[in-house]
Order: C-alpha cells, then sequence, then structure tokens
C-alpha cells in the first residue's frame, strides 16, 4: 500500500510539473505563438482545445487554481499558447488576472450593475497629457477586457479637479457618451448611433449663448465662440456627456473622443487617440450595455464613490 502511495504521489507531482511547465513555455514566448498579453486564473479543471469550439480536438488540460497567460480573447475563448502551439480554453472557465489599479476601477461600477461597458483614459500625474485608454466589458458573469491597451492625448494642462471654460483641461469623473458623428460615413459593422457632419454644423462653447454646450447647425457662422465641427480631427468621433444635464454656463463644454494630431499633441479638454482606435471603440459600443468612460488620475478614480 505504501508503494502505491507513493507511485501515486509521484505521478501526480509529474502532472504538476507538466502544468507549470507549459505555462513557464508560454510565458517565455516560443517562436510559434504570438505575444501574451494578461493572465487568467482557472475556475475549474479545463480542457485545452485545438480551435475554438466546444467539440475541437482536446489537447490537453489545465487544472482549476492555475494562473496561465493568455494571447488574446476573442467572443467565448481565450488563445493560449501550450505545449509551444495556440491553443484555447473557454472563458466561462476563467477569470481575468487585474493589477490593483484596474480592481480598484472596475469596483466602481459594483454599484452600477445597468454599465456593462467601460472606457477608461487614466494616467499617474495630474498635469501630464498622456493617458492609456482601456476597455472591459461584463461577459460570461466577470469583467473582460475588450480592446487592446490604447495612447492617448487629453488636455494641454492635463485633468482639472474642477474644469472650467477655455482652461485646456480635460474633465474627471464617470459619464456616459453621447451621439458619435465625423465627417466620414459611418463605419460598417458599428450600432451606436452616428451622425454625420456637415459645414454647417458647429458646436457652440460660449457661456453666453442659449447653445451653451450644444451642437447647433446653421447656413452661416456663429457670431459667438465656437467649435466647427467639419474637421479632420472629428473624422470620427464621439460626444462625451460631460456638463450636459444639467448644462451650467462656464463649466466646460466640446468634450469628446475623438482622432488625436499626433502621441504627443494636446487637445483643448478632449480625449484622443488614433484614428484606428476611435473607429474600434465606436464600433464597440453598444447601447444595451450603457457604456460610460472613466477619465481622471489613478488616485482620483481610487477615490470616486
Amino acid at each position: 500500500m505504501k508503494k502505491l502511495t507513493g507511485i501515486v504521489a509521484i505521478l501526480f507531482l509529474l502532472l504538476t510539473s507538466s502544468i507549470y511547465n507549459n505555462a513557464e513555455a508560454a510565458t517565455s514566448q516560443p517562436s510559434s505563438c504570438p505575444k501574451n498579453n494578461f493572465q487568467v486564473v482557472l475556475k475549474q479543471n479545463t480542457d485545452v482545445k485545438q480551435s475554438p469550439a466546444p467539440k475541437s480536438k482536446t489537447v490537453g488540460s489545465i487544472p482549476k487554481n492555475i494562473k496561465y497567460p493568455v494571447i488574446s480573447r476573442t467572443g467565448g475563448w481565450y488563445k493560449i499558447c501550450y505545449s509551444n502551439k495556440t491553443a484555447y480554453i473557454p472563458a466561462t472557465n476563467a477569470k481575468e488576472v487585474y493589477s490593483a489599479q484596474e480592481e480598484q476601477l472596475l469596483s466602481k461600477f459594483k454599484n452600477r450593475p445597468q454599465v456593462k461597458q467601460v472606457l477608461s483614459a487614466t494616467n499617474t500625474k495630474i498635469t501630464d497629457i498622456k493617458v492609456t485608454i482601456r476597455a472591459y466589458e461584463y461577459n460570461y458573469g466577470e469583467w473582460r477586457r475588450a480592446l487592446q491597451p490604447m495612447a492617448g492625448v487629453i488636455g494641454k494642462k492635463g485633468f482639472a479637479v474642477s474644469k472650467a471654460e477655455g482652461d485646456g483641461k480635460s474633465p474627471m469623473g464617470i459619464y456616459s457618451f453621447g451621439t458619435a458623428f465625423g465627417t466620414a460615413s459611418k463605419p460598417a459593422g458599428m450600432s451606436w448611433p452616428y451622425r454625420k457632419s456637415t459645414k454647417n454644423d458647429y458646436w457652440i462653447d460660449a457661456p453666453s449663448s442659449k447653445y451653451y454646450n450644444k451642437w447647433f447647425t446653421s447656413t452661416s457662422k456663429p457670431s459667438v465662440s465656437h467649435e466647427i465641427m467639419y474637421q479632420p480631427l472629428y473624422k470620427y468621433a464621439a460626444v462625451i456627456n460631460y456638463n450636459t444635464s444639467p448644462i451650467v454656463k462656464g463649466k466646460g463644454s466640446a468634450i469628446f473622443l475623438h482622432i488625436w494630431r499626433s502621441s504627443s499633441s494636446p487637445t483643448a479638454g478632449c480625449v484622443a487617440t488614433q484614428e484606428k482606435n476611435v473607429v474600434s471603440i465606436l464600433k464597440w459600443l453598444n447601447q444595451k450595455s450603457n457604456p460610460q468612460i472613466v477619465m481622471g488620475t489613478t488616485d482620483y478614480v481610487k477615490n470616486i464613490k
């Protein structure tokens, strides 16, 4: 009996060693596998599939509670590197591993269960013009990363604790999205409401105007301060609902997500990123998921109620 017990123990050690070696091999990035981008923890013993389909050939197994590196997620499957080859595990069996800052950000939506999509634009220094943009969606009972992290820029004077019109700062807080818009036609596959702008479209940013912080269409140029909506930076864009309900005169206006000039060129208060990123975000937005954007420094986000 003791001999049998010893054999079982040895077999268990060999199996465990094999699993960890697979994880280590995936982390070391063999040439046959793409780069890993994050990790998951297996919630139960999980079969590894050759392709992302339940009836696909099983090529191995990973026991529960193992932390495993992941290349990407497409729908309900994670692509991983297993035995030096790409393989797949179902998303329902895994929980994504987040940094402490990401955990704090996503915890803000425990009391906002109607929100199923979250876009964040954050940095660590309030005067920094550069931010990292990340997207998350609530799927299969867990928060999941939705898009690759994106570089972005904000106002030329960074973030504002209390924004004012013309201060060159971006507002901090959690906001919903308004209509998407642009000089180009609506991107294929996009379901979010979209308005094609024309040379007669403006956004009024004069606090004295009754149209303050509103879209304004006129065949003649407005006599008050305004933003021209028909311009290259707004080829694709979306309204961020800052100071829109109610509108407070002088608190700031025309806060959009739009295309940047460059990675080192700040905005006047908006959030901007590469054109391909803006298009990806617009296609990702889903009305049924009530998407919201979190803007601010990591310290500020930590204290949002």
